[in-house]
């Protein structure tokens, strides 16, 4: 489809996708990411949210009523929205800044292209003959360059790209937005389309700069939560026994009080008090309420 017989397997690529997948047997394989992962409140809430509004999804076939109600979703509305009936273009910008804008297929393309990227893709992650994040960076193209809806196609695929990730087993994507990296990268993002764009139309299909721009992009995600997970536990190493096994306690608790915490650790009342006076001065916890009331969760 589309020239995919073309891409290339570089050395760069094989060791962009091997890094990626390194990563990906990490955070599926070793306790001690799930235990940083808890640890890290706002991470583990986003992904957590994320992955509540994914997981209906994640085992139906990919379809164009998907991404219909996908996009809806994204833009904060019900139902599902219409494709497109007029001619638009996709710009490309990061805050006040446009990087370029990027010609989109015509409104009676759309459908019948759109229909076909599903079936290929369903296909293909069915078959396990291609790499899925090769399935992925397939779809993300032909899907920008759809641009099948007036407004919301940036937001509408980088949802998809968590989902397909999801299916394929990544289960750390949706821990980590894509947003501030394609955004961060929007320059090199209008580039790498474009060049695709003009390779499949002049019929010598180029997928090298994409496949660089999409994998360097999951790179990004993937260091995101690599350098938070570690922090972590790097900050964690310089706590007392008695902190780390507090702090432990949050992996399956939202919030505790002191009394709470005697209990579940064994501790002396005075010992704890001042353990949790240091996590919460470190903002390692917030203390909430006041006197019997008093709880802790994490920052």
């Amino acid at each position: 489809m589309l020239g995919i017989n073309k891409i290339k397997i570089s050395p760069a690529l094989l060791l962009q996708v091997t890094d990626i997948d390194e990563f990906k047997g990490l955070w599926r394989g070793l306790d001690r990411h799930t235990t940083g992962l808890q640890l890290l409140g706002d991470v583990a809430d986003y992904g957590a949210n994320f992955k509540q509004v994914l997981g209906p999804l994640e085992e139906h076939p990919i379809t164009i009523d998907m991404i219909r109600v996908v996009n809806a979703s994204q833009l904060g509305q019900k139902g599902v929205s219409d494709l497109k009936t007029a001619p638009n273009q996709l710009p490309i910008s990061h805050g006040d800044k446009v990087f370029g804008t990027l010609d989109t297929a015509e409104p009676e393309q759309v459908e019948p292209i759109l229909n076909k990227l599903c079936e290929w893709i369903n296909e293909s992650l069915g078959r396990d003959d291609l790499h899925p994040l090769l399935v992925a960076a397939v779809f993300a193209a032909v899907f920008l360059q759809l641009a099948p809806f007036d407004t919301g196609n940036l937001r509408t695929v980088r949802f998809m790209i968590l989902l397909i990730m999801l299916k394929s087993g990544y289960t750390y994507a949706p821990y980590a937005s894509l947003t501030p990296i394609m955004e961060g990268r929007a320059e090199e993002l209008c580039v790498a389309l474009k060049n695709n764009q003009e390779s499949l139309e002049a019929g010598t299909p180029d997928w090298d700069a994409w496949l660089a721009y999409f994998f360097g992009m999951l790179q990004d995600q993937k260091e995101t939560l690599h350098e938070r997970l570690y922090a972590k536990e790097v900050e964690l190493c310089g706590l007392s026994d008695l902190s780390v096994k507090i702090m432990a306690l949050f992996k399956e608790h939202k919030r505790l009080q002191m009394k709470e915490i005697i209990k579940l650790t064994n501790g002396r009342r005075a010992t704890i008090k001042l353990r949790l006076q240091e996590l919460a001065d470190g903002r390692y916890l917030v203390r909430h309420g006041a006197g019997r009331g008093t709880w802790y969760a994490l920052t």
